[in-house]
């Protein structure tokens, strides 16, 4: 069963009070809603509720579960969570099933097992740099936290991300509407700087021990390396897709 679009995919949630203090202090993101629990005081709160006023944001209180219903994690949120909207977020099966075919070029990073917060972070980054977005499923990789807010330096509120159920749904669909799906290999993949990709190329990152996932494997096109010296053996998934997304602009610019 194909993942439906649900409302909230239009936003990002931050949750925990120094996360969501340090997003109100963002002069670039657009905040729809902030939920603070009843009861919650302190001067983290003071500070957050002044820049609330700054900004025209009319917080909500409500109760604990109501916030931790949002957060989706009460063991950590503090009683405040925050909503952002993300534009350039959307459902992966309905973005293929309505793809321009005429489009010229078009490139995502696609997570497979990359289940590190701090490395999810750092390659929407990168992702979003290079032009680039990235695939990102909802089983099998980390979800968007304060962390992957945190390491994307903000910058995942920019980023073009496509939410799945599992990426084996993505893939499939990308597949159906003319994407060439490549795999970082070891030893026996092509020599990234020298193969010839397609304009429209979806490149799939797998977990830095197992790499691509066994049930992926036969949805690749091509599989490419990248060439190390002195011996190194494999790069982090995160420096990994700078260079895959590096080679991509190089190529074939934003």
């Amino acid at each position: 069963m194909s993942y439906q679009k649900h409302p909230r995919d239009t936003y990002i949630t931050v949750y925990g009070r120094k996360p969501v203090l340090e997003l109100l202090e963002m002069d670039d993101v657009s905040i729809a809603k902030v939920l603070i629990a009843n009861k919650s005081k302190g001067d983290i709160i003071k500070d957050i509720l002044n820049l609330c006023k700054k900004k025209g944001i009319e917080p909500n209180w409500v109760s604990a579960e109501e916030v931790s219903r949002i957060s989706k994690n009460p063991n950590q949120d503090q009683g405040l969570a925050a909503d952002v909207i993300a534009p350039g977020m959307d459902n992966a099966q309905q973005y293929f099933d309505n793809f321009n075919k005429d489009v010229q070029k078009e490139a995502w990073l696609a997570l497979d097992g990359v289940t590190t917060p701090a490395n999810v972070g750092m390659i929407l980054r990168t992702a979003t740099a290079l032009g680039m977005g990235v695939i990102l499923p909802l089983k099998g990789s980390s979800k968007i936290n304060p962390l992957v807010v945190k390491a994307s330096a903000g910058v995942v509120f920019k980023s073009s991300i496509l939410k799945c159920e599992t990426l084996t749904q993505a893939l499939k669909a990308a597949k159906n509407c003319g994407f060439s799906i490549y795999g970082l290999a070891g030893e026996e993949g092509s020599n990234i700087y020298r193969h010839e990709f397609k304009k429209a190329a979806i490149f799939v990152m797998g977990n830095e021990s197992e790499g691509v996932s066994e049930q992926h494997r036969n949805l690749i096109d091509a599989w490419l390396t990248i060439p190390m010296a002195s011996g190194v053996e494999s790069l982090n998934v995160a420096c990994a897709a700078t260079v895959v997304g590096s080679e991509w602009m190089r190529r074939f610019g934003v």
